[in-house]
């Protein structure tokens, strides 16, 4: 597998393809929550579905990305064949949505906000929105794509990061297909995301580029990224700074946005050859960076996501293998490990929790 630094095929489709816990380990405690539905994970390519009691199965064995629908019962994924179902979470066939041609390949997909639309980057490097409720539904075709998307919180747009002609955030209005440069930066950027109250805009973006060689010798270091905040209400562009973190802790590689848009979830870490690194921690900061916390203990601490509920984070520890799966209580600052896995199995991916 090759991973492109300015593909940019990096940190988050590293992580499709990489951290998670084997779900298919022995569980530590009874579950998560009440109300968390449940863990949409990836196993070297298997698809699997964990409920809130710790029990899981296996949705399929040849998956390249999956998302879960808003209220969570239902899940569309790609195959290695490029075809792009959906599928209940209870179980049942699957129902094939649409299958690219020959030579295109699926890039991230997504669902709409009301549950009945799929968004999706496929032919031609283009986004892709379709009916999940209609057979043989025809595809609207949205224009070329660059790099992921996030939809708006009332589903009328989705924000991107652009890089060509220029850098910045790019959004497109569904409706009507206009799209609107809404911020214009001086950098590379990465992976931009609505605040679900739709507010704010987080998105990464390269702060320090690789260092120059001598003589046109090749050099393995990455870029380094840093987590800025780019305010809807008043254009505002600001940027994260984790002043818990180690002062060599300043390379963020994924994020999360509470749902109260109050808070994020990321992991900073140091800038390597290898993904991921010498060393990674999960921190916690209020909007207002006011409030700061260093969530996780180890020093090989990755991927975030929030529960459903906010009440609660979960993240992969491999500090000290084999992986482990830990929940952060927030109001109690309380770590339990939640899942282990094995020597042979501990390395996996945590897609979506609902």
């Amino acid at each position: 597998m090759i991973f492109l630094w300015h593909g940019r095929i990096t940190f988050s489709t590293i992580m499709r393809h990489a951290i998670f816990i084997a779900l298919v380990g022995t569980t530590l405690v009874a579950g998560a929550a009440a109300g968390d539905s449940g863990l949409l994970v990836e196993s070297y390519g298997k698809l699997l579905f964990v409920r809130a009691d710790g029990t899981g199965r296996v949705l399929s064995d040849s998956t390249n990305s999956a998302a879960l629908s808003p209220d969570g019962q239902t899940i569309a994924f790609t195959t290695s064949s490029q075809v792009l179902s959906i599928m209940s979470v209870a179980g049942g066939p699957t129902k094939q949505i649409v299958k690219l041609p020959a030579g295109s390949h699926f890039g991230q997909i997504g669902w709409m906000k009301d549950g009945r639309s799929l968004l999706y980057e496929g032919e031609g490097g283009h986004l892709f929105i379709i009916l999940t409720s209609q057979d043989g539904s025809i595809p609207r075709d949205l224009g070329p794509w660059y790099q992921g998307f996030s939809v708006s919180p009332d589903g009328s747009a989705v924000v991107h990061a652009v890089n060509s002609p220029v850098s910045g955030l790019e959004v497109l209005d569904i409706p009507t297909g206009r799209r609107t440069l809404i911020h214009k930066t001086g950098k590379v950027v990465w992976n931009a995301k609505f605040a679900p109250d739709g507010q704010w805009i987080a998105y990464e973006m390269t702060f320090r580029d690789p260092p120059r060689t001598k003589n046109d010798e090749p050099d393995c270091t990455p870029p380094s990224i840093g987590l800025r905040l780019y305010s809807m209400r008043t254009k505002a562009d600001v940027a994260v700074t984790i002043s818990a973190a180690p002062r060599d802790w300043n390379n963020v590689k994924s994020f999360d946005w509470s749902p109260d848009s109050k808070r994020l979830a990321l992991t900073a870490g140091t800038t390597d050859c290898d993904y991921p690194g010498s060393a990674n921690g999960v921190f916690m900061t209020s909007v207002d960076q006011k409030a700061q916390i260093r969530v996780s203990a180890g020093e090989m601490s990755l991927e975030p996501v929030f529960s459903p509920d906010g009440t609660a984070l979960v993240f992969v520890d491999f500090s000290d293998p084999p992986a482990k799966l830990i929940r952060y209580d927030i109001a109690t600052r309380n770590r339990t490990v939640f899942r282990r896995g094995s020597e042979t199995d501990n390395f996996y991916h945590l897609l979506d929790w609902k």
